[in-house]
């Protein structure tokens, strides 16, 4: 059942009863518009924390996984900070992620004499758009990524290890069990799922360190395994048009979150080539999380290193690589876009904005600053039908539009709050896709037990 946005303004129990009301979608406020009485959201809460090497290192340490503050994560005393600190590095400790940088004790202490809570969110103009929520899956799943194809937006569980298949037009859901090579029970890790540009649906997975592509007319899995054990399968290497890179060849290239390595597959044969990336002095390997990556023109590849603080490239046909260090420290860069230009643009997670490089020039040429203070911009998409970018607004529940010319951004909100996003998806007749993507999921305040799936279509 397809539930709608206006949804988000109703008790979860009169939720159940008016969902198939013969009622109009929600739309986000009109253009130009802004609520007088906005919630105090994430955003709002970090951009109140005093700016400097400590904040950032808490916006690098804990929303990566969910949003920090209100709604859910926020704490008043030093005890509540020091135990919920020290349950989430255990956490960070048994999925071997090594993202949190500071000691407990530290971090409770910097929190207890810094956080307030702002007496109101921010207001801002926001664009307007008809939103639809689909649930599926498990409430107790966590969701990382979606996309669309073959009449269908498609999730994957982390921890439950089924593959959902929502029709973008009645809502209907299909669940396929994934043969992920884990012991039952345990997680394969379903990380981020995407397609070629002949349609195939493709998910890594970092637990089992596998990559499976899912042919969505057979309903047929093929399993790839044998890549380097402990590196943490990440993400697939993407092109401009933010379909899976495919080389002359039919290679598809994947990142690895816990090596500086990037793995290329032949999909025919098997066969998987490991290939190096320049070393990041005076870091644990694991610790520099080489996180995602882009091709340009000329089957090069661009690659951000989010604790590293750099993004640097990879020639496979050479083997040439480089790296360069961002502009400030501990930006944290995040999941980028390149565009037909070869430009990247580069999300920085921990300050709030846009590293734009050219890479036919060698240089930075904009450095821009998302609207909404506090925000932290998981991940920028460019929509291959219009060639604008998108970029998540994972702390403040809203997607934004990048004009790539002017430069300006268009707001739109989410219906939720705790909307914590990490990727977009567009389909050609205009619709913009998302999923909700915290861990915990329960972090986003919704009414139904599920995962969800969100299509936004701008008016």
């Amino acid at each position: 059942m397809i539930r709608d946005s206006w949804s988000a303004r109703l008790p979860a129990v009169v939720c159940g009863v008016l969902l198939n009301a013969v009622l109009p979608a929600a739309s986000l406020a009109a253009e130009g518009e802004a609520s007088a009485a906005e919630p105090v959201r994430s955003a709002d809460w970090l951009a109140a924390l005093p700016e400097g090497d400590t904040r950032r290192k808490v916006v690098l340490g804990c929303t990566p996984c969910h949003q920090m503050g209100p709604p859910i994560a926020l704490r008043n005393s030093l005890e509540d900070w020091k135990t919920v600190i020290g349950r989430m590095k255990k956490i960070d400790h048994d999925l071997d992620l090594a993202l949190i940088r500071m000691e407990a004790d530290e971090l409770a202490e910097w929190l207890t004499k810094n956080a307030r809570m702002p007496e109101q969110g921010f207001a801002i103009a926001t664009a307007k758009a008809d939103i639809r929520e689909y649930p599926a899956g498990s409430g107790k799943g966590f969701y990382h990524d979606m996309t669309v194809t073959a009449g269908k937006a498609w999730i994957a569980d982390y921890f439950g290890n089924k593959l959902y298949g929502i029709d973008t037009k009645s809502g209907a859901v299909e669940t396929f069990d994934i043969p992920v090579d884990v012991p039952p029970g345990k997680p394969g890790g379903a990380h981020q799922i995407d397609i070629t540009r002949s349609g195939e649906l493709w998910i890594t997975f970092t637990k089992s360190e596998q990559v499976i592509r899912f042919d969505t007319t057979t309903r047929e899995f093929k399993v790839y395994s044998g890549f380097e054990k402990g590196a943490n399968v990440q993400y697939f290497v993407v092109d401009a048009d933010r379909y899976i890179y495919e080389d002359p060849q039919g290679g598809i290239f994947m990142t690895h979150f816990s090596r500086e390595i990037i793995s290329r597959l032949d999909p025919k044969t098997g066969e998987i080539k490991v290939y190096h990336t320049t070393r990041t002095a005076d870091m644990e390997e694991k610790g520099v999380h080489l996180y995602a990556a882009v091709a340009d023109s000329k089957g090069r590849l661009w690659y951000t290193e989010t604790h590293g603080n750099r993004f640097g490239m990879l020639d496979p046909q050479t083997g040439e690589t480089f790296e360069k260090d961002m502009v400030e420290k501990w930006v944290g860069p995040k999941r980028l876009a390149i565009d037909k230009d070869d430009v990247l643009w580069i999300p920085e997670l921990a300050s709030g904005k846009i590293t734009v490089y050219d890479t036919r020039a060698a240089k930075v040429v904009d450095r821009l600053t998302l609207p909404i203070p506090g925000d932290f911009p998981y991940a920028i998409r460019r929509n291959r039908y219009t060639g604008d970018l998108w970029v998540t607004g994972s702390g403040s529940d809203s997607l934004y539009r990048l004009d790539p010319k002017t430069k300006q951004f268009s707001v739109y909100r989410l219906p939720r709050q705790g909307a914590y996003t990490r990727t977009v998806s567009f389909t050609e007749d205009g619709d913009i896709w998302t999923c909700y993507a915290s861990f915990p999921n329960a972090h986003t305040i919704k009414p139904y037990d599920n995962g969800v799936v969100v299509r936004l279509r701008p008016q």
